[in-house]
């Protein structure tokens, strides 16, 4: 997991960055179609690197801590608190539940079991943490398929960087796709 939290301060900068641009490029109409809200924009970033050493993927997931507990609160119909300590344990199930309900890889044409680690909550974010163990030979293709956030924000986008061995590459998912295949040789 530390690994994890070495790349996060990384991802924080990565994704401040981007979030500045989308706000710079602004309305071109000068009004908003939507009601205020805490940020314009509804987006997740999810890194996938392969881990050859320990043959394992490590996945973490980055999602703006309100528009998550609005997902969870909409999914499992009870209410969701991330930041609060007392209700880390509850939240810890259904985290675990939403994000594999939500987000599945396969790696060379087969399904492959995400394992969940965890959660944690810093500033306006939560991560959340998975591992895929036993990853062996070269990755050559990776389909991600994910709805995070889906059920609650019809501009949901969801970003993927993936890194292996031999290939760095992202791309995006704006909903309603929910399936966007890697080619990694």
């Amino acid at each position: 997991m530390q690994s994890f939290v070495n790349r996060k301060y990384f991802m924080q900068t990565v994704l401040t960055l981007f979030l500045w641009l989308l706000m710079a490029g602004g309305d071109a109409t000068g009004g908003s179609a939507k009601p205020p809200s805490p940020h314009p924009f509804h987006v997740s970033v999810t890194e996938i690197r392969h881990n050859t050493t320990d043959r394992t993927l490590e996945v973490q997931c980055k999602l703006f801590t309100d528009d998550f507990e609005a997902a969870l609160k909409a999914f499992f119909r009870q209410k969701a608190d991330l930041i609060d300590p007392s209700m880390h344990e509850r939240m810890d199930t259904l985290v675990s539940r939403y994000v594999q309900s939500h987000l599945q890889l396969r790696i060379n044409e087969r399904s492959v079991a995400m394992q969940y680690l965890g959660f944690e909550h810093e500033r306006e974010a939560t991560y959340v943490y998975l591992e895929v163990t036993n990853v062996t030979g070269p990755i050559r293709n990776m389909d991600c398929a994910a709805k995070l956030l889906y059920e609650t924000f019809t501009d949901q986008v969801n970003i993927f960087h993936v890194t292996t061995d031999k290939a760095k590459k992202s791309v995006k998912l704006d909903y309603p796709a929910q399936t966007v295949r890697l080619d990694l040789d």
